[in-house]
């Protein structure tokens, strides 16, 4: 049996790490090993009851990659993997520069529109020389890789053209999701949440699933919750994740009184649940890489509402979604009161979209993909 080592930055509930976790758990054709680098662990008990091997080195530095990569060579020595695949910067530095020590293949995820013009737009002076050092040394390093996975179309044209990558050597793979963790849901569990949460019987439930960043337009739907309220105080809006962009929406919250109205989960492990609850999942993010937040809503049956943003669109279309403009708050409002007055209108549209996502982003489907690509790049290194 092979073994897969999989190296990344940390082992929180962002979209990478939880594809990743999801693959390796459905995956009994491979042995997988998780190295996480850096303090942050919240999913490392799932992956261990699972059965899957995890190595935590909890360094509390935001890089000292040479010491890393002093600590990692032991840990490769004796689990001897067949192939190693990173994911996210950090993690990907790391592995490029162990390269030197092992003649394993190395394979590196692609999963953000890192260094799109809108970003660079948004920094400061300094700010944007430090985002171009950094997408240099990106480029310059990613020479040592010998193939990467991307998880949607968008994302291959955007890093080939910003990291001087060939598009041969790039595979475009979707994420994927079990279907079953949205089908047969604890009614217990589900009255203790909606209980938490209180969940009040005439409300209306909207729920935001994210990491808290700039980038994710939650400011946008703070701003939009705003207005909305006025004609719907029944509107209770839910965001689950964490980021440093958290003292900016508290601080929103606070200044606009929306404390009634909007709630900051944190991290959550139950995010099936809270979709089941929710009337509508609004997704106002501004770019991604493949948005594995929303193909969970898909797999949930749910009305959404998202931004027309190209990585959106590889996951739903106007038959499975409503669209709104991106950062347009106007636009977002008018969405949601549309969608709310009138939700018999767009019930459809969840139906269409757990179909697509069946279709599109079957776990199953995407282990199978990745099992044919992690064989054809190890038998193409020992030949």
């Amino acid at each position: 049996m092979k073994k897969i080592l999989y190296i990344l930055d940390t082992f929180e509930t962002g979209g990478a790490e939880k594809s990743l976790l999801d693959i390796a758990i459905q995956n009994k054709a491979v042995e997988s090993v998780f190295v996480t680098l850096y303090k942050g662990n919240l999913l490392a008990a799932a992956a261990q009851q699972a059965g899957i091997k995890v190595i935590s080195l909890n360094r509390t530095e935001k890089y000292a990659f040479g010491k890393i990569v002093q600590l990692l060579k032991p840990i490769i020595q004796e689990e001897k993997p067949d192939l190693i695949h990173a994911t996210l910067f950090r993690a990907d530095i790391v592995s490029r520069k162990i390269k030197r020590y092992f003649k394993i293949p190395l394979v590196s995820s692609l999963v953000n529109n890192s260094y799109i013009d809108e970003r660079y737009q948004k920094l400061s002076l300094l700010g944007k020389l430090k985002l171009y050092y950094i997408q240099r040394y990106d480029a310059l390093t990613a020479k040592k890789v010998d193939y990467f996975i991307s998880n949607s179309q968008t994302i291959k044209e955007s890093n080939a053209k910003a990291l001087g990558l060939n598009p041969e050597k790039i595979k475009v793979i979707f994420r994927g999701r079990d279907l079953s963790k949205f089908l047969s849901l604890s009614e217990e569990q589900l009255l203790q949440t909606k209980y938490e949460l209180k969940v009040q019987e005439n409300q209306v439930t909207l729920l935001n699933v994210s990491r808290l960043l700039d980038r994710k337009g939650q400011l946008d739907l703070l701003q939009a919750i705003k207005k909305l309220v006025i004609t719907h105080p029944n509107v209770k809006l839910y965001i689950a994740g964490e980021g440093f962009y958290r003292s900016v929406l508290e601080e929103y919250i606070e200044a606009n009184n929306l404390h009634s109205y909007v709630e900051l989960l944190g991290n959550r492990n139950d995010i099936p649940y809270l979709l089941q609850l929710a009337d509508v999942f609004v997704f106002p993010t501004h770019y991604e890489g493949l948005p594995g937040a929303l193909i969970e809503a898909m797999m949930a049956e749910k009305t959404i509402v998202c931004t027309a943003i190209p990585e959106n669109e590889e996951c739903v279309s106007s038959q499975e979604a409503i669209f709104f403009k991106k950062g347009d708050v106007s636009n977002l409002v008018a969405t949601l009161q549309e969608v709310i007055n009138q939700p018999h209108q767009f019930s459809a549209l969840g139906k269409n979209a757990r179909m697509v996502a069946i279709e599109k982003f079957s776990i199953a489907k995407v282990v199978d993909q990745y099992n044919a690509l992690y064989t054809s790049i190890i038998q193409n290194h020992t030949q």
